[in-house]
């Protein structure tokens, strides 16, 4: 058998790391891996780059093995000198070398053909094989994992081509560090590429006017501690007994009937906490720092259904499923990535310092030749020397996705299937491609932020880790 796994970030090795347990069974596996050079082994979110740039969860929830929950942790002791180190929140380049060292480790057991080249085709051929083509080769496979890692930034004022957008801010130390002294900075968005932003800049460029414009004007929110709990309401079990009595679906509304029931079991009310707090505003912050209790226990009851957030939104109706995007994505999003306290502690310190600026209701950006115009709906009109795009990854994709030359073929000759709520259609928990024009292809599978809009709001390490050892094993299911 042979396997090509197209993408070396977390994705991608976790999909290695289990065809490496595979080939032990099955010696006659063949392992050829692809990755361009830059991001081979990290990915583009944990490579090389300012130690200030923290991941937003601690070590003992970072692992790459999933039945060894304190790898990460352990390999901070190993290789730092790290005491205690399960909940501390480290550096993203740390976590890229230890995936690195993990990655070559898996590497060497499986003798896998290591490809530095980008792939520019997938085809299916008529006996369920692929052909895969890249600079003057191809090659025919039997199992394809597709781990092409984020997509493309959004660029919703169109401003890629001029020269003082940073269209993608990582790395930061070669972006952000080469800014002029003292220029003005408008940072587009508020979520944790924003907050990295803020890290980098804090920490090595206090001399840059930095100003963050969205349209809420609000950060996500902080990480707030709360003792350890197991949902009463939110469970598995639930889950599946409701949808045997009710033909596989899920209204919202009982969702967030059990949301409620599982707040006021700690004596918490949401209605109360949403009239109490802006999230993420310089008052809420506030707020949060001194009294955590509340948004911790929010935070905990969203934490606890990570494992089974799949199951929730795939039980949803599809209009359903619009009304939660439209009423309440907001909202959830700000609380299920939470960031550090520390981090919190110094974004309220600038923001009340008027270290920085935060403005909302940002409503277009007039280019010129050397700055920028925002234009404000409730303020006066703010002129900047450059623009940093952190308006998050575009999860939406088609055959015009030309950032992609690979995703663009796959879309155009109808293999991939756009998903209407982000990323492609595959089966769950499977992962295997649901194809337009093949149908269900058993041995072509998609991880990670690709497909985003079936497995919604589940991009840890874990989950992605855990999600890589369903589909391989699906492979061996007859």
């Amino acid at each position: 058998m042979k396997v090509a796994i197209i993408g070396m970030g977390v994705a991608g090795i976790s999909v290695l790391r289990e065809w490496t347990k595979k080939q032990q069974e099955t010696p006659t596996i063949q392992v050829t891996v692809f990755g361009g050079t830059e991001t081979f082994g990290t990915g583009q979110a944990f490579q090389q780059d300012a130690p200030d740039l923290l991941m937003n969860l601690p070590a003992i929830s970072s692992s790459m093995i999933p039945e060894k929950e304190s790898d990460f942790a352990d390999w901070m002791r190993d290789h730092y000198g790290e005491t205690s180190p399960a909940e501390k929140f480290y550096a993203r380049a740390q976590y890229g070398e230890y995936m690195n060292e993990r990655m070559n480790e898996w590497l060497i057991q499986s003798n896998a053909t290591v490809v530095r080249e980008k792939v520019e085709t997938i085809r299916p051929l008529e006996n369920g094989q692929y052909r895969l083509t890249w600079k003057m080769h191809e090659e025919v496979f039997d199992v394809v994992h597709l781990c092409i890692g984020n997509l493309p930034y959004q660029d919703p004022y169109d401003l890629h081509n001029h020269p003082h957008a940073i269209q993608n801010p990582f790395p930061m130390k070669k972006s952000i560090s080469k800014l002029p002294h003292g220029a003005t900075v408008g940072v587009l968005g508020t979520g944790l590429t924003a907050i990295d932003v803020f890290r980098y800049t804090f920490a090595y460029r206090p001399d840059l006017n930095v100003v963050f414009f969205s349209r809420s004007g609000s950060f996500k929110t902080i990480i707030s501690d709360a003792p350890s709990f197991d949902n009463q309401y939110l469970t598995k079990e639930n889950i599946e007994r409701y949808q045997k009595e009710h033909n596989g679906t899920i209204p919202l509304k009982t969702y967030l009937e059990w949301f409620t029931k599982e707040l006021e079991h700690h004596q918490v009310s949401w209605q109360e906490v949403c009239q109490k707090h802006t999230f993420g505003s310089k008052r809420s912050f506030e707020q949060q720092l001194q009294d955590p209790y509340e948004i911790g226990i929010i935070q905990k009851v969203m934490k606890n259904i990570t494992f089974i957030h799949t199951d929730l939104w795939m039980a949803l109706t599809e209009a359903d499923k619009h009304l939660f995007m439209k009423k309440y994505y907001k909202t959830w999003d700000k609380l299920r990535a939470p960031f550090p306290p520390e981090t919190g502690e110094n974004v309220l310190y600038a923001w009340k310092t008027n270290q920085i600026q935060v403005y909302d209701h940002l409503e277009d950006i007039k280019k010129n030749e050397q700055s920028f115009r925002c234009i404000m709906k409730k303020a006066e009109n703010i002129e900047v020397d450059y623009v940093v795009n952190a308006t998050g990854n575009d999860l939406f994709v088609s055959h015009e996705t030309k950032e992609r030359a690979l995703l663009q073929q796959l879309l155009n000759e109808r293999i991939l299937q756009a998903e209407a709520f982000g990323g492609v259609q595959v089966t769950v928990p499977h992962l295997s491609v649901i194809s337009q024009k093949h149908g269900v292809m058993k041995n072509f599978k998609v991880h990670g932020q690709l497909i985003a809009g079936i497995q919604f709001g589940n991009s840890s390490v874990r989950i992605i880790s855990e999600s890589a050892r369903t589909a391989v094993n699906h492979i061996f299911i007859d």
